[in-house]
């Protein structure tokens, strides 16, 4: 009889154990997506440039591009009205924002909607194959051209931005495509 409460004892003792230890970690994960979340609500004391920026953060990436490339050709001109109106210059954290916009438009490859030409099978460079030869086409990328023009920059965007880019280095995707275009 001894023997058995022993037994429940140790049971009951590595139960807890294990119950503290899967607490802890649904905890400490639960405490990382919180504070990870945006606490930033918007005011209505934020001026209009600043709910630009947000908006422009907010857009998808091809409108947040056309909007960069917009507003870096009337630079001159915004600067010339800002000096007439006596505005001031934009807060630091904006501009962050837009240096973010900026940076992404620039590292981002060219990805196309769909193709005008029959596209290429991409499944001939070596770490490519059928299923993810398609998630190629849905990312925007038809062609061993596309591939071809990639530089570091360009796979560090898609490795942030897609799941399946880690392998364009490993497998010497680049090189491989020059060679097939």
């Amino acid at each position: 009889m001894l023997e058995i409460a022993s037994q429940i004892a140790i049971c009951l003792v590595i139960a807890g154990i294990i119950g503290f230890i899967i607490g802890y970690i649904v905890a400490k994960t639960a405490n990382k997506k919180s504070s990870t979340a945006k606490t930033e609500t918007p005011t209505e004391e934020k001026s209009e440039e600043t709910k630009e920026v947000i908006a422009l953060k907010e857009m998808p990436i091809d409108l947040a591009t056309q909007e960069v490339i917009d507003a870096v050709k009337n630079l001159d001109a915004q600067e010339e009205i800002k000096e007439e109106a006596k505005i001031e210059p934009i807060e630091p954290i904006e501009e962050l924002v837009l240096e973010q916009v900026i940076k992404q438009v620039m590292t981002k490859p060219q990805l196309i909607e769909s193709p005008d030409t029959p596209k290429d099978t991409l499944s001939q460079i070596k770490g490519i194959g059928p299923k993810l030869e398609e998630k190629l086409n849905l990312a925007g990328i038809f062609y061993f051209e596309q591939i071809a023009n990639w530089n570091d920059e360009n796979i560090a965007w898609l490795e942030e931005n897609t799941a399946f880019a880690h392998r364009a280095k490993k497998d010497f995707w680049v090189s491989q495509a020059q060679d097939l275009r």
